[in-house]
């Protein structure tokens, strides 16, 4: 701060206007501050006579190391006849700082549908603009038009809230205070939102081959943290030999959980139900998997039958024992289709085909032999009303196998006869 005099030789002195606090008496400083400096620099005259009343001097008050106690105006007042003054003021530019009072603690908890204030008090000046940002996502939810939670980028203001919390607001929230002088500041508030647990499975009956791996999947929403436990006829089950337990978390969600259990290589006395259970301070939930075996596919197979061939030598007939393919296909035992297997009988030029079909449905079967018209004309049907009594799908191959034996030798006596 300077001021410029003419007739040097008068006293200067500098004082605080607000609470009249004399600084200085011409160059020597009065005030028990060493913030303070008082300096004179002598300017040329302003003719060519250099009289002394012609000269002037620049008076220059010096703060170092400004506060914003020094914020105000001082005056510079010469002691003559009449009295000369001139007034400056400084004013002192403050970094943005947020304040202890008047803004939340580092955590804040509330119960899930309740409200939620979250408060940042910062000073400075020029007064900081306060912003409110989610500190790993790129917007905050509110609540909008009819209730419903909609995305924003940032929020104005010194309170952030929130109305009927959801738990997919829970998180860390940056309170950011900026103004034009460097540097920005921030303060992190964690929101918690407590809520009773919840259990899920994807699917409550799992089917499984013996001898594979299963893997039973149970989700959880809960907070605060709770106790899982995957668990079986009221035995908690651990982690070891064929078992193996997985928890997880995420990070971006930390209210949800999963937790896997792995069956290696499934047993027989590893079928039944499994329950994954999750207990905290504000409840407990659970859920249930029916684990059950699945019989393996059986690949389609080839297998041969004895056949019986007639020749006719020298106006003599004759028959003979041939072979033949049977082609067998079976199928899983819970899936409804037609089985059925064919034989062709050759007779030199002759030939005959068998066919056997069994309905898993209607019980029993039928037996058709055809022949072309260079062999049989006619076309024979026997037909079996007995049930027959199938365990397996390997027994329904059999039952096929030794019926068209017995049918075909029972058609071609008939023919020699």
């Amino acid at each position: 701060m300077a001021t410029s005099i003419g007739r040097y030789y008068a006293v200067v002195g500098w004082l605080r206007v607000e609470d009249q606090t004399i600084l200085s008496m011409g160059q020597r400083t009065v005030t028990h501050s060493a913030r303070f400096l008082v300096t004179m620099e002598k300017a040329k005259a302003k003719n060519q006579t250099r009289s002394r009343e012609d000269e002037e001097a620049t008076w220059s008050l010096h703060i170092r190391q400004l506060r914003k106690a020094d914020r105000g105006c001082y005056m510079c007042q010469i002691n003559a006849q009449p009295m000369l003054s001139q007034l400056g003021c400084v004013d002192v530019l403050v970094p943005p700082d947020i304040l202890s009072s008047g803004t939340s603690e580092g955590e804040v908890s509330v119960l899930e549908g309740e409200n939620a204030t979250l408060s940042c008090k910062a000073s400075g000046r020029p007064a900081p603009r306060v912003l409110w940002k989610r500190e790993k996502s790129d917007f905050i939810l509110m609540r909008g038009l009819h209730e419903a939670l909609v995305q924003v980028d940032s929020q104005s203001g010194e309170k952030l809230e929130l109305t009927r919390v959801d738990r997919r607001q829970m998180g860390a929230y940056l309170c950011i205070a900026r103004n034009e002088v460097p540097p920005t500041v921030s303060k992190r508030v964690y929101l918690r939102v407590n809520f009773a647990p919840s259990a899920k499975v994807r699917n409550q009956l799992l089917g499984s081959p013996l001898d594979t791996d299963v893997s039973l999947i149970c989700s959880i929403e809960a907070y605060p943290k709770t106790i899982n436990l995957w668990t079986r006829k009221e035995q908690v089950i651990m982690s070891g030999g064929r078992y193996e337990i997985d928890e997880r978390s995420q990070p971006e969600e930390e209210w949800k959980t999963t937790i896997e259990l792995k069956i290696k290589r499934l047993q027989k006395t590893d079928l039944g139900e499994y329950t994954c259970s999750a207990s905290s301070s504000m409840g407990k939930a659970a859920a249930t998997i029916r684990v059950y075996e699945i019989e393996r596919a059986t690949l389609p197979t080839r297998a041969t039958s004895p056949t019986w061939k007639k020749q006719n030598k020298g106006g003599k007939s004759k028959t003979v024992l041939g072979v033949s393919t049977v082609n067998r296909v079976f199928h899983q035992p819970s899936t409804p289709a037609m089985q059925k297997s064919t034989s062709r009988l050759i007779f030199g030029n002759k030939y005959s085909t068998t066919s056997t079909t069994i309905d898993p449905r209607g019980g029993g079967s039928s037996i058709v032999v055809k022949g072309n018209n260079n062999g049989y004309s006619d076309e024979k049907k026997y037909e079996s009303k007995e049930e027959p009594k199938v365990e397996n799908v390997a027994n329904i191959g059999n039952f096929i196998f030794n019926k068209q034996i017995y049918t075909i030798c029972l058609t071609f006596l008939s023919t020699i006869r």
